[in-house]
């Protein structure tokens, strides 16, 4: 039987769709599973507690409230990864100080590999798009840096567009990027570990859920 020939290989559309529907897969079905648990473990044991006049299903109904505000006020409750940004303060040193040039041949402008969430703003006009596995979060290319970075000059291709996260930030002092600033000695530990060239819209999922 004659070997079939290989399928074509997606487009940056279909990319995006398929890590879509990925994130929203994983998503769902983690957060079911988790919720059918924990449904069943609650429900039984306020149904024993009820039973053996431990407590009053009033006192019980109670004790849920308060404890479903202070959940949502710590701000602990479970997230499928969604985010919107609002902008705050300034960095406090500015990314224009920083010798960009003189960095890039060791960092390789690890910074145009960060994710950030767009506004909203940003999302309907805005020239960065966002990533369908992960929303709202910038859009990285298969090789782990924004959409828009160039790779020939290590440059931005909207940069006098660029969000305010890329205009403000500035990775001086950034322990991720840099274990000694003034060195240039790059913390390539982490940026292999977190910044990797394109990862699974389930892996994506999952640091999402461990950083809500």
């Amino acid at each position: 039987m004659a070997d079939l020939p290989d399928p074509p290989p997606l487009g940056e559309l279909e990319r995006q769709v398929e890590h879509g529907s990925l994130f929203v897969h994983a998503a769902l079905t983690e957060q079911a599973s988790r919720s059918n648990q924990i449904e069943a473990v609650v429900n039984g044991l306020a149904d024993l507690l009820v039973r053996l006049d431990v407590v009053s299903t009033e006192d019980l109904v109670d004790s849920v409230e308060t404890t479903r505000k202070a959940i949502a006020g710590a701000g602990k409750q479970l997230s499928l990864g969604v985010a919107i940004r609002g902008d705050g303060k300034s960095a406090t040193i500015p990314a224009d100080a920083i010798d960009c040039e003189a960095r890039i041949p060791f960092c390789k402008a690890v910074c145009c590999r960060l994710r950030f969430p767009l506004t909203v703003s940003e999302i309907e006009s805005g020239p960065v798009k966002w990533e369908l596995g992960r929303p709202y979060f910038n859009r990285q290319g298969p090789n782990g840096y924004c959409h828009c970075f160039d790779d020939s000059s290590h440059g931005c291709t909207v940069y006098e567009d660029r969000p305010t996260p890329c205009r403000e930030y500035s990775c001086a002092n950034d322990e991720r990027i840099w274990k000694d600033f003034e060195g240039m000695v790059i913390n390539q530990e982490w940026i292999d570990a977190r910044l990797g060239a394109e990862r699974s819209p389930i892996e994506i999922f999952m640091e999402t859920a461990e950083s809500a």
